[in-house]
């Protein structure tokens, strides 16, 4: 799954949220076919060449993109390339977020429980334990919610539900 990517200078440059894939970097060439650098867990680099266009994409949009990888990808020829420095691919990741203005949720990996009483429709949202949200089945309320799992959100109201330019 994509967590972040940006097209930069031709090239894709692709974060990954994957149990085997780190990033990728798609370089367009002309023809349709494509370069293909592959960084995975623990920084082992690959550079996949004349890749198609299509094969590149499955790999990218898949669910899973360890499937996807050995599916579309590995019938490629390739070189090993020297390792990637994880921190600094990182570090880059963070950069071109904050100029994009996106922030990593830092509540990742944070459990979050609902709890439903069954017999009078009391629901409770509890993070880490700790109730920051409760309400009555079917009347939950989005923007107190979202304010009490502390996300940003923008309110929009629109009429007899149709949105119109």
């Amino acid at each position: 799954m994509v967590i972040f990517k940006r097209y930069i200078d031709s090239k894709d440059c692709v974060w990954y949220d994957s149990s085997n894939l780190v990033y990728s970097e798609c370089t367009e060439k002309d023809g349709g076919l494509n370069s293909l650098r592959i960084v995975f867990k623990q920084g082992r680099t690959y550079l996949y060449r004349d890749v198609a266009l299509e094969d590149y994409i499955m790999l990218r949009d898949s669910e899973s993109n360890g499937k996807a990888f050995n599916q579309y990808i590995k019938k490629y020829d390739c070189v090993r390339l020297p390792d990637t420095d994880l921190s600094a691919l990182e570090e880059t990741k963070k950069k071109w977020m904050e100029e994009a203005g996106i922030l990593e949720d830092e509540r990742k990996g944070t459990t979050y429980l609902v709890r439903a009483n069954l017999n009078n429709g009391e629901t409770e949202l509890l993070m880490n334990g700790e109730v920051v949200y409760s309400c009555i089945e079917d009347h939950a309320n989005m923007q107190k919610l979202l304010a009490a799992m502390n996300i940003n959100y923008k309110f929009e109201e629109i009429e007899n539900g149709n949105e119109e330019d």
